[in-house]
């Protein structure tokens, strides 16, 4: 027969018990195992890189990939985002996961200006231009499916410059959106490369 005192302290203990057991039942369901929910699903889309080969969505299908958006007159944080990203690229190119599990999809606006040549001549002037990452372009009927399929505003103004939005997206090998960034200098590139794990394991 347990006394009243040694009664209490094994109520205790089983209640602290059962409280853990769910913490780490919820740590594994909810943390754990994937830190990154399914915020939507990228719309198919197909075109071209800058040397006029056919760009699927879906012919990267497997890979982990960042989809971000610029135009190359762009001033400011276009240019920010692709500094950024091309630091990411340098981390994931020492990993040896740039182009093998991972790809950098960066899509143009300004489908009048940003020709096939255009895209080559600034990603060689600036660096971008390597295996693993995929500056793209369409027709201005598909560029604008593509910005309405990831709800992304480019408005063209005076000047040849576009006012825009300022997100880029992380999807997962099966075309799911798994976590969105904002564009320019406060990019956090770390948090990328870590998200880019987490998914690059789960595939």
């Amino acid at each position: 027969m347990l006394s009243s005192g040694k009664r209490e302290w094994l109520t205790r203990f089983t209640v602290v018990l059962l409280l853990a057991v769910c913490s780490l039942i919820g740590w594994k369901l909810w943390g754990g195992s994937d830190k990154l929910p399914v915020a939507g699903h990228a719309p198919n889309f197909t075109l071209t890189d800058m040397y006029g080969r056919t760009v699927p969505l879906r012919e990267s299908d497997g890979k982990v990939r960042i989809v971000s958006f610029h135009y190359t007159r762009c001033p400011d944080i276009c240019q920010a985002t692709n500094f950024k990203l091309l630091r990411l690229a340098e981390k994931l190119r020492e990993e040896k996961s740039l182009g093998d599990r991972v790809l950098l999809m960066t899509i143009s606006f300004d489908a009048k200006y940003d020709t096939e040549a255009v895209l080559r001549q600034y990603t060689e002037r600036t660096g971008m231009k390597q295996d693993g990452w995929l500056f793209l372009r369409g027709s201005q009927e598909q560029t604008k499916q593509v910005l309405k399929g990831f709800k992304v505003l480019a408005q063209e103004q005076d000047g040849g410059l576009f006012m825009h939005s300022n997100q880029l997206f992380l999807l997962d090998g099966s075309e799911n959106i798994r976590a969105v960034y904002r564009m320019g200098n406060e990019l956090d590139t770390d948090g990328m490369l870590a998200d880019i794990h987490t998914l690059v394991k789960s595939e």
